[in-house]
């Protein structure tokens, strides 16, 4: 599912976003430090709070979603894995956000596919194309946590 190039790709991506946020907000410290000094007293707060205002807005909604899925890949890549071969049993159609990162939860039935007791619940990246997995067709996954990493027809 994943290679080390995506991992190097979203890292820099992450680093990327990151000079986005700290470039103008650098530049807009400078100017409040300015107006401070110069003893322009409503030029300071308003740029204080423009810094504090973009630095937070694009912290939200531009650098935390790489960073969770950043920290996703790694922990999939190059985190403690485990590994459980079961019976595919049904994925949903409805992605849902765990950790910042959407995924489609699935269950896997690693026993008897009757007993309840034997599913196992993962999560399946919601950026990648759906598998064209049925119910019963025999799978291997590789999972840090519940987060998929890995699959193979068993």
């Amino acid at each position: 599912m994943y290679k080390e190039q995506d991992y190097q790709d979203i890292c820099a991506q992450y680093r990327a976003r990151l000079l986005w946020l700290w470039a103008p907000v650098g530049i807009l410290a400078a100017l409040a430090i300015v107006s401070f000094i110069l003893r322009i007293r409503y030029l300071t707060m308003g740029l204080t709070v423009l810094a504090g205002v973009y630095a937070i807005f694009c912290w939200g909604m531009f650098v935390a979603p790489v960073r969770a899925y950043r920290r996703h890949l790694n922990e999939v890549l190059h985190g403690r894995v485990r590994t459980a071969a079961g019976t595919f049993k049904e994925m949903e159609e409805t992605a849902v956000w765990r950790d910042g990162v959407r995924y489609y939860p699935l269950l896997i039935s690693v026993g008897n596919p009757d007993n309840e007791e034997d599913d196992r619940l993962f999560y399946y990246d919601a950026n990648l194309p759906r598998p064209d997995w049925q119910p019963g067709d025999a799978l291997t996954v590789t999972a840090h946590d519940k987060a998929l990493g890995a699959w193979q027809r068993a």
